[in-house]
């Protein structure tokens, strides 16, 4: 992964990044891009830092063909124990784009592309919340909530509840249900 080209002049507008890829589609000659893009909230995930995009675009047949890397740190809260928490995504790109026959379709396919027009932000975009959890864990030993007293069971969260039966206050509340019964 290299550098932006010299020759494609790029836009760069807070997460709109616009490449000119015409050099690339009529020449053949590779090129490659390393952008932070700012991606905006995507329902209950943010992302406190701009993605960071390598890739390469090359020409094959009449269409495009992007290759690279795309890192972004995903932020929301912990299906389990409801702190806040940021989390590394790593996306690998493999994507190949046709360009439309006939009238521009902005809502085609490959709507990333657009004449000799390469939306870099959209592309990155796409593939970023493409990849998104359904939801995002502090860590693989979070223990969640206490059922008693509702505060974290991890160190340090509050929940200060006697472990019973070995689900630290979650068999309390499942047997109550059965003794009302």
């Amino acid at each position: 992964m290299g550098l932006p080209s010299r020759e494609a002049p790029f836009y760069g507008m807070g997460s709109l990044v616009v490449v000119d890829i015409g050099s690339l589609l009529v020449t053949g000659r590779p090129m490659s891009l390393d952008e932070r893009i700012v991606l905006p909230p995507f329902g209950a995930f943010s992302f406190p830092e701009p993605a960071h995009a390598e890739l390469d675009l090359q020409r094959v047949d009449r269409g495009l063909q992007i290759n690279g890397v795309i890192e972004a740190g995903v932020a929301g809260e912990c299906i389990r124990c409801l702190e806040d928490v940021t989390v590394p995504l790593r996306v690998v790109v493999d994507e190949r784009f046709e360009p439309p026959n006939g009238a521009r379709d902005p809502f085609a396919e490959n709507n990333v592309l657009d004449g000799t027009n390469f939306d870099a932000g959209d592309l990155v975009r796409q593939v970023v919340t493409s990849a998104l959890p359904f939801g995002l864990v502090c860590c693989e030993e979070c223990r969640g909530l206490c059922a008693t007293c509702g505060r974290s069971k991890n160190p340090g969260g509050g929940c200060d509840c006697p472990a019973t039966e070995g689900n630290h206050g979650e068999s309390q509340v499942e047997n109550s249900a059965f003794e009302d019964a």
